[in-house]
């Protein structure tokens, strides 16, 4: 994709709304490209290689003297922690976002919290968005719950974040914890959670923007759609 010297010759100041919309339908410049620039594919293999990591972390044998609980215990914590950086790593394929991790905070710790730059203004969705979102990260078996929607919803209030993410082994929320996710954007001073999987992330991994999938997300929590297709 070529997005660079596309200005015309001589551009400045007087660079009109009218010039950028030329500009664009010259050089092919729509949507999708615009989502290709700012969220490119994932690299090869990212979310395989990681997920290989946790595999090994679960098949891990025991250390003599380590009784089982301590042992799960354990590997829980190490699993977790890698998830976290593969969602830090897909993150930061983002361009203009900005994510630390197990951060520190007065009242809790976040998995992951991201700075919303400048560059992602283009896009209307993230525009809503306000200056930062936050991650968390749940690699269990179940799928996403009442709970894990309400704890998150409790972090965002907290920490005056208008959206969340939340990364899960499994998805797409159905009957009431959907409907309690789209409740949710209906407050006063609404929260949105966007639900994302490791089939999601995996469709990153083959070719697909992760930007434009969260962003397509929103849209259906704050319609209350049913899955849309995010090209």
């Amino acid at each position: 994709m070529a997005t660079q010297n596309v200005l015309p010759q001589g551009a400045n100041a007087s660079f009109t709304l009218k010039d950028w919309l030329e500009m664009a339908v010259t050089n092919n410049i729509d949507d999708p490209t615009i989502y290709e620039y700012l969220s490119p594919p994932l690299p090869a293999n990212l979310v395989n290689r990681w997920m290989g990591r946790i595999d090994k972390i679960e098949n891990a044998q025991k250390p003599a003297g380590v009784t089982a609980a301590a042992w799960r215990g354990k590997k829980s914590a190490m699993k977790g922690h890698a998830f976290e950086r593969l969602i830090t790593a897909i993150l930061r394929t983002v361009r203009f976002f900005e994510s630390w991790r197990n951060v520190g905070t007065t009242t809790n710790e976040i998995d992951v919290l991201v700075q919303i730059g400048m560059g992602c203004q283009i896009s209307p969705v993230i525009r809503q968005w306000g200056t930062h979102f936050i991650c968390e990260c749940k690699l269990v078996a179940g799928s996403i719950n009442a709970t894990w929607v309400g704890k998150l919803n409790t972090v965002l209030e907290l920490h005056n974040a208008q959206v969340g993410i939340l990364v899960a082994a499994k998805g797409p929320p159905k009957g009431k914890v959907k409907t309690q996710i789209h409740i949710l954007t209906l407050k006063t001073q609404p929260s949105t959670i966007v639900c994302v999987s490791l089939d999601d992330l995996e469709d990153c991994q083959n070719g697909g923007s992760f930007l434009r999938l969260i962003a397509t997300r929103y849209l259906e929590v704050r319609t209350g759609a049913g899955a849309l297709i995010a090209g």
